[in-house]
């Protein structure tokens, strides 16, 4: 499966550049599923104050995904009957669309205003079963755990670079423990790419300073499972 995902600079004078993504996107037919980092539309400082376009962007994922057959994924800041979420969102080119609200929430505006979600979602695309996780969640492997559901852990988010060897270490320790690909993809840069295996590593293609590239193969996770097949020994316990 082709990946493209957004990094830096897409937000330009406080505002969403979406002509800027949606013209990389109708010019690079060949990517499959484009990602776009935590909060994607706003970034992580706000206030309680702040505009917040959740309803938009979720139609504007079904528009890119109908218009031009891919899957499209991100999150942003929404507010639902008075409370904000940070939710992921995920749409599919036949129209289905996936929500997940971060679990583990950070940072003082997070920690005041925004309400945590308590609910684990799944959602298949291209024969992948993918978990998407937020940011923090990352840290919580109990959280991440995977019931021999999901091959692929979606991680979005807006990890500060200083702490960017912690990120690294967690992509991979969740991608071992969990036998699966981790895709983080990260908008201050620096997005980790993991698979199960210590010896086979995703290259990043970098198309220009906006987004980058990869592929990923189910038969090579498959092979990979065949040798570590770990998730076969799991405790059983209900979180």
């Amino acid at each position: 499966m082709e990946i493209g995902f957004f990094e830096n600079d897409i937000i330009k004078n406080n505002v969403f550049d979406i002509e800027l993504c949606e013209n990389i996107i109708k010019q690079n037919k060949n990517i499959e599923f484009w990602i776009f980092p935590e909060v994607f539309d706003t970034g992580f400082d706000v206030d309680i104050n702040s505009s917040f376009n959740g309803e938009n962007n979720v139609l504007l994922f079904q528009k890119w995904s109908k218009m031009y057959n891919i899957a499209v994924a991100g999150s942003f800041y929404i507010k639902e009957n008075n409370k904000i979420y940070n939710r992921f969102c995920a749409t599919l080119p036949n129209g289905e669309t996936y929500f997940y609200d971060k679990r583990h929430l950070f940072g003082n505006f997070e920690k005041k205003f925004v309400n945590f979600g308590d609910k684990i979602i799944n959602f298949e695309y291209k024969g992948f079963k993918i978990r998407p996780i937020i940011c923090y969640d990352l840290r919580f492997p109990v959280w991440c755990r995977n019931d021999n559901n999901y091959d692929i852990l979606l991680c979005v988010s807006q990890w500060p670079l200083i702490r960017k060897y912690d990120r690294k270490i967690l992509c991979k320790a969740r991608a071992i423990e969990n036998v699966c690909y981790v895709i983080n993809v990260n908008g201050l840069g620096e997005s980790y790419f993991e698979t199960p295996d210590e010896n086979i590593v995703i290259s990043q293609n970098y198309q220009n300073k906006f987004w980058k590239s990869i592929n990923i193969d189910k038969n090579l996770l498959n092979n990979i499972r065949k040798l570590k097949k770990y998730l076969n020994d799991k405790d059983n316990f209900t979180l």
